[in-house]
């Protein structure tokens, strides 16, 4: 029996062929979220998907779909018991005072990157936050994949014309084994009178799963499979190939994505064999779906896209924004003008909602979207007592989204030499005592790989800066530390680097005082970790470049800026 669900989301592949018939609309065929078939096709689609996933093990025992989650969770059952993941104590052989840890299930509807639903997922949680330090876990620090060395390796892939490889490996946490003495309540429709769980490798959920797993993982692509893995990033594991060229291994957990020559591609395949074997990875085949973000590749041009258009549409919906006046920019004009109480603006808001707001709409910005980063960071402010002005502030960036959802970062398009030598680049601005509470600039900066944004930043700086001058350096400081992170990652891979980096400044005074040295009596008040500028200019890794305002694309970082002049940076970094 299909179910209502699997009817909508069986639309949605021909929603999307719809939108690229050559015979439709040449608008429609470039922007399919301007297709009211796409769109109708998509919110009812993740509308769906939010409310088919129960909660608990009892909605789901009473869900239309019970047969499907009854048999993901045998699934994972069977699993766990075939690795041997516990063993069965009887509860009353157990010390008196001993922390047995409760269990539930979590359930989750998998889809590609065309919102097609492609497994029904039951996952053993033990209540992590029941544990107790130093009695049931000490260590929990474990190395996560940056976003940033992501989208470094994918701007390489583009630049190479590498082939691109998702791994998936199931149950991963428990091929972990767990040092310390952990009990858990079975799993609620497995349950055996009398016995509880003693867990002899890790569960997700555990708060040290993922250090056993990564622990596990890194020694085994280090050790076993020869692969070094980048002091950068330890997740960024990487090797030169019997033709010598370059083969990257990104870990994020649980998920893989590995990059090669075309003309490796039997390596390659001995690699995968080898995780296959020890880990038992699913080939997911070429790349086009990871952590929400979903990968494009136009092979002609060498380009790779990357966009979180079915995420950005999942959110609209949840929050019912999806058919709402659009906004054309992310934060209105004078920011000022927003601090004021009118229209009842100065009444507090609901807390929960609006924290639930600002974490989808940050992981947006720290993934795909810059273009909201410095809405987003003035929204992080208030966390903690939004008022109604703050709430409809976040909605304006929801509204934004809705006409710019299939907006994303668009990785090789400026690619005209090759690799041989990459050029590594940033821009960094601020805007002078932007808060107008506590007077403190904000930093913003972008640094790319060959002209391809690979990462970025909007904060608030730590200390109040004097003049606009000192302002301007603390955020060329911030950017030339990325600079310098960059050029090393690069490095570490032994991929050609040009000599010097470009750090391109709107502000002549910030400058000439990083060229000669921080001596007047007006500026030597500034920290003296600022001064490494100064010395990586002298070594001749980074050269300052002056550029006007209107070509200083961190801009878009520093504030919020008229429509015309928003959109015109916009278009520099990322593609609609």
């Amino acid at each position: 029996m299909i179910s209502s669900y699997e009817r909508q989301c069986a639309a949605l592949p021909v929603a999307f062929d719809s939108c690229n018939d050559p015979q439709g609309s040449s608008q429609r065929a470039h922007n399919p979220t301007r297709n009211p078939e796409f769109v109708l096709a998509m919110i009812s689609g993740v509308a769906l998907l939010e409310e088919k996933t129960p909660q608990t093990y009892h909605a789901a025992k009473h869900s239309e779909d019970w047969l499907k989650w009854s048999a993901a969770m045998k699934k994972e059952y069977d699993s766990c018991v075939e690795q041997q993941t516990w063993m069965l104590v009887k509860r009353s052989e157990l010390p008196a005072g001993t922390n047995v840890i409760p269990v539930k299930w979590v359930y989750k509807i998998k889809t590609d990157e065309n919102g097609a639903v492609t497994q029904y997922k039951a996952r053993i949680t033990p209540k992590g936050f029941r544990q107790r330090q130093g009695v049931d876990y000490f260590e929990v620090f474990a190395h996560t994949g940056k976003y940033k060395t992501l989208r470094v390796a994918l701007s390489i892939a583009a630049s190479q014309d590498m082939e691109l490889n998702q791994l998936d490996v199931p149950s991963a946490f428990v091929r972990a084994e767990l040092e310390e003495d952990v009990y858990m309540e079975m799993p609620p429709g497995f349950e055996q009178p009398g016995m509880v769980c003693k867990l002899l490798k890790s569960l997700y959920g555990l708060k040290q799963s993922p250090r056993n797993w990564y622990m596990l993982c890194s020694s085994f692509i280090k050790e076993d499979m020869g692969w070094q893995a980048c002091v950068s990033d330890p997740c960024l594991f990487f090797k030169k190939s019997r033709t010598g060229k370059l083969m990257l291994l990104f870990l994020f957990v649980d998920d893989m994505q590995g990059a090669y020559d075309r003309a490796d591609e039997a390596e390659w395949r001995g690699c995968k064999a080898q995780l296959k074997e020890r880990f038992d990875v699913k080939d997911l085949g070429e790349s086009k779906w990871m952590l929400g973000m979903r990968i494009t590749r136009d092979r002609a041009k060498r380009t790779i896209k990357l966009d979180q258009e079915l995420y950005v549409t999942k959110a609209l919906e949840k929050y019912g924004l999806s058919e709402c006046k659009t906004a054309r920019t992310p934060a209105q004009q004078n920011n000022g003008a927003q601090e004021d109480d009118r229209d009842g603006g100065g009444k507090p808001a609901n807390q929960h909602l609006y924290q639930e707001k600002v974490g989808t709409l940050l992981y947006a910005a720290i993934s795909t979207r810059p273009d909201i980063g410095y809405a987003v960071n003035y929204l992080t402010r208030y966390m903690q007592t939004p008022l109604q002005r703050h709430m409809k502030a976040a909605d304006r960036v929801l509204r934004y989204l809705v006409d710019t959802r299939g907006h994303g970062l668009l990785f090789g398009r400026h690619n005209t030499e090759g690799m041989d030598c990459l050029k590594v680049s940033a821009y960094s601005d601020a805007d002078w005592a932007a808060d107008k509470g506590d007077r403190k600039s904000v930093t913003g900066w972008i640094a790319m790989l060959n002209g391809d944004s690979v990462s970025w930043a909007s904060k608030k700086q730590k200390v109040v800066a004097l003049s606009s001058c000192e302002a301007e350096l603390y955020a060329a400081s911030a950017a030339l530390q990325e600079i310098q992170w960059l050029r090393g990652l690069l490095n570490e891979l032994g991929l050609g680097v040009a000599d010097a980096s470009t750090l391109c400044i709107d502000n002549q005074s910030a400058i000439k005082v990083s060229k000669n040295g921080v001596k007047s009596e007006r500026t030597k008040h500034v920290d003296v970790k600022y001064h490494h500028l100064t010395d990586s200019i002298e070594k001749g890794d980074v050269s300052l470049k002056w550029v006007p305002t209107t070509e200083q694309q961190a801009d878009i970082l520093t504030k919020a800026l008229a429509a015309p002049v928003f959109q015109h940076f916009r278009k520099q970094f990322m593609t609609s």
